[in-house]
């Protein structure tokens, strides 16, 4: 009933976008995960930040007859966003939540079974700790050098890293392993803290050369995954993640834009228009008919770019990209950046929207669930860091497509860190008494 209510309010009503914010956050509330690497928490973040905080955050703005102070002024206006829109966003929404809430249960026992004892081998983590700062001290060099990284951050991180892609994989690659590694020893180990400043001080270049504060976060989820496999989530645990995640916000937008947005007033605008996905999607929505199979076969662009079975170098290989050049030219042709449309836009151009998109959705989320209940529940440390990756990747895919372009470089990344797992930890028998056990919550 209250759904329907809802619904009526966000049809009839002006700011509709309000009512589908309260849906998003009355579900989650009734249906709210348990453990804090499922993969609803991923999903009510990307909803949390891209409608809730945007359009809350616009609507007390109007409210109060805000004066924008930003140079651009307003760009996001949350009241004339379009109904279809908003229908679209909360169907997509309740497809994943409440597949994800299904394809996740697992028997009891599977979830209370008892730790066992992990050893990780030295050698192997020292060797992938040196090896990790080498390729992230020469990305650095062989990029632009270390003086262009550190006096003009934002042009080198957009414009030269172009040329060391596999450079780039290959860095990320181990870095995730490293970090991942130093986080299970941690969470084994007696004496913690000088293997927590090793983490931090190889996670810094990483994040680095990676656009800092998004790389950081996500590096720190996969050294603390250890410790957030056996967390019981609660809304207490809610609050501190969010609160940590806008003070990393700040500090890494501070650094990339060189503090621009330092003052109270611009951050907060910033924090409106910066989650801009659905406006984007909207500008789709009212511009052209849903359709089948428009961009769902770009993500061979590249494989064939690369074996020369097509030449033009300004192929589209992403529907972001593709739809930058369109609406935003001078972003991707002078900066060769993208704005980023939702997963909505995939499954409006390629599924008609609301009519087909609910399959490929049920099949993502039944192998993500798959993952998450082998990996985590489980506690297959091999897989731990593959799903963390997907698990963080939730938030990429909603602000893009199911299967990016990427997927073949992901399918190799996830091979040698299974590999390097299974070389680098030793599990042994269920331990009588166990370091740090299961993680209490009052």
């Amino acid at each position: 009933m209250m759904l329907l209510l809802l619904n009526a309010l966000m049809l009839t009503m002006p700011w509709g976008s309000i009512y589908l914010s309260l849906i998003i956050a009355i579900t989650y509330m009734m249906y709210r995960p348990q453990h804090v690497l499922h993969p609803n928490n991923m999903i009510f973040a990307f909803y949390g930040l891209y409608v809730i905080l945007s359009s809350t955050l616009n609507l007390i703005l109007y409210a109060i007859h805000w004066e924008y102070v930003l140079p651009w002024g307003q760009l996001i206006f949350w009241d004339l966003i379009s109904k279809k829109t908003l229908f679209q966003a909360e169907f997509t929404f309740l497809i994943l939540y409440f597949s994800f809430y299904q394809f996740t249960k697992v028997p009891q026992s599977i979830v209370s079974a008892p730790p066992r004892s992990v050893v990780i081998k030295p050698l192997i983590l020292t060797l992938l700790y040196i090896w990790t700062w080498v390729l992230a001290l020469w990305f650095i060099q062989v990029t632009a050098g270390f003086p262009a990284w550190i006096n003009d951050y934002s042009a080198t991180y957009l414009s030269m890293r172009e040329g060391h892609g596999l450079l780039n994989v290959i860095t990320i690659v181990f870095g995730n392993i490293t970090v991942f590694l130093l986080g299970l020893k941690t969470y084994y180990s007696k004496n913690k803290r000088w293997i927590i400043v090793a983490a931090l001080l190889v996670m810094m270049p990483l994040s680095f050369i990676a656009g800092i504060k998004s790389r950081f976060i996500f590096l720190l989820v996969i050294f603390l995954s250890p410790y957030f496999m056996r967390m019981v989530f609660s809304i207490k645990y809610l609050a501190i993640f969010s609160f940590s995640f806008f003070i990393l916000l700040y500090l890494g937008t501070l650094i990339r834009t060189e503090g621009f947005y330092a003052s109270a007033p611009f951050f907060l605008e910033m924090l409106i228009g910066y989650f801009n996905s659905f406006q984007l999607h909207d500008s789709i929505v009212i511009s052209r008919d849903p359709g089948l199979l428009q961009t769902v076969f770009q993500i061979f662009t590249k494989p064939l770019q690369t074996l020369g079975f097509i030449t033009d170098l300004d192929a589209n290989f992403d529907i972001s990209v593709m739809l930058t050049k369109e609406f935003f030219p001078d972003q991707w042709y002078l900066e060769h950046a993208t704005q980023q449309w939702p997963l909505d836009t995939e499954l409006y151009l390629n599924y008609y929207g609301i009519y087909l998109s609910w399959l490929p959705l049920l099949v993502y989320t039944y192998c993500v669930s798959m993952l998450y209940r082998h990996a985590v529940l489980k506690r297959n440390y091999n897989l731990v860091p593959i799903f963390v990756m997907e698990f963080q990747r939730i938030f990429s895919t909603m602000r893009g497509t199911l299967v990016p372009w990427e997927v073949f470089i992901y399918v190799v990344q996830y091979l040698l860190i299974y590999v390097f797992c299974r070389l680098a930890i030793k599990v042994g028998p269920v331990a009588a008494k166990v370091q740090n056990a299961e993680v209490k919550v009052s």
